[in-house]
């Protein structure tokens, strides 16, 4: 199956960027035709950038991932005692304190009025992610939609804590390099040149530090900011080239000898082996769970092989023979979910795989950063005490010479 984005027209004219799963271009059209739309352009691949420029802007309601979370566990405590749901809404959205939770309610709430059930309601919303509408679509068939919402929230909440633990451990060593550089350039471009009046014309009498400091100073001022704009146009660069196909495809190949992606790995594979718990225990199959839990992924690369994990599935090979022919997918991780497979237990073997794979990867990255802190310190310090002992030592050389 390949994804294709088709821009169409629908019954009152207006143009709409539709996502489609198809097996051909063909195909895409007939189920784009048979949905009543009139395709205009069908792309398939990575986005260029003007095809970027052109899709359609969506401004969420400006609620974050931990408040959607804390909505859907209120909303599974509701459901549970016996409320239905658009009842437990309507209450929810009384109790709001916020003006955009109470918007975001009410636009669900039509939803579910209309007869589009809960599922279509968040779906509406466009904040949500793809798995929780996939969950709550197939609970609300099952009629366990308390517990999904409670299974989601709980997921939800779990993400939010990785970010927050990611964030506050990483938040430390870019503070320091920030400093560092800024400590740099106020040096070099404030404090140095003050100093050079006193040091012209006597250059062959300094020390060879003082002298690497001033010509530094000068090729700072000189050219730091065509440094600075070279340095964000590779990043921009660099970005754009890994977002396109053939990009994703040497990252893929390089991956085993970059710094830190094998890491990135293992926090994937634990993300996507907790997202297939949660779908496969709330009653969706393989089929089914894989295209939701891979479209949550940031990581294209990551997309590109569970796609190919998807057309194996669908041609009847087992998910963790599928898994483990991946580029990305850790070997450990495959080996525990064809435990599950063989036991019947695949949804609790995907939780036990996640927890294992977040916690190796947790514990790499607290490493890291325990190393990281200190050899940020250092290098601040040496950086600094460098320049000024460069400043110091043309000082007392000039009064030796007077002297």
């Amino acid at each position: 199956m390949t994804e294709y984005r088709c821009l169409a027209v629908d019954a009152s004219g207006q143009k709409k960027w539709q996502q489609v799963e198809a097996a051909s271009e063909q195909a895409c059209v007939q189920m784009m035709l048979g949905s009543g739309f009139t395709p205009l352009k069908i792309n398939s691949g990575a986005m260029s950038l003007s095809e970027r420029l052109n899709q359609p802007v969506h401004l969420s309601m400006g609620v974050g991932l931990s408040e959607q979370a804390l909505l859907l566990n209120q909303l599974a405590l509701l459901v549970r005692s016996g409320l239905p749901v658009d009842r437990s809404i309507d209450l929810l959205r009384d109790q709001a304190p916020k003006a955009r939770q109470k918007q975001l309610l009410t636009d669900i709430l039509s939803q579910v009025k209309e007869g589009k059930g809960l599922a279509g309601g968040l779906e509406t919303a466009k904040i949500f992610p793809t798995y929780v509408i996939g969950v709550i679509r197939s609970s609300e068939k099952s009629g366990k939609l308390g517990a999904a919402l409670t299974s989601v929230a709980q997921r939800m909440t779990k993400a939010t804590e990785t970010r927050r633990k990611l964030a506050t451990a990483l938040t430390y060593p870019a503070a320091v390099l920030i400093a560092t550089m800024a400590a740099l350039v106020i040096v070099l471009t404030s404090v140095v040149p003050q100093f050079e009046p006193i040091f012209a014309g006597n250059e062959d009498k300094l020390p060879g530090l003082t002298n690497f400091v001033l010509s530094l100073s000068s090729f700072v001022r000189s050219y730091g900011l065509m440094i600075l704009a070279a340095v964000l146009l590779f990043i921009l660069t660099t970005w754009l080239l890994i977002r396109s196909e053939a990009g994703q495809k040497m990252l893929s190949s390089a991956a085993p000898y970059l710094p830190g992606m094998q890491l990135r790995d293992q926090y994937l594979a634990g993300q996507f082996t907790g997202l297939l718990a949660t779908l496969i225990g709330n009653g969706l199959t393989v089929v089914r769970a894989l295209p939701l839990a891979r479209e949550t992924l940031s990581s294209r690369r990551w997309q590109i092989e569970l796609s190919k994990v998807e057309t194996q599935i669908r041609e009847g090979s087992r998910l963790s023979f599928a898994l483990e022919a991946t580029a990305v997918f850790p070997r450990t991780a495959s080996r525990l979910i064809e435990v599950g497979e063989r036991t019947g237990k695949l949804g609790e073997t995907c939780g036990h795989a996640s927890e294992i794979m977040g916690e190796a990867a947790a514990a790499r990255i607290e490493r890291i950063v325990s190393l990281v802190n200190p050899i940020a310190i250092i290098l601040l310090g040496g950086l600094v005490a460098m320049l000024v002992a460069g400043v110091m030592l043309g000082i007392f050389a000039l009064g030796d010479f007077a002297g």
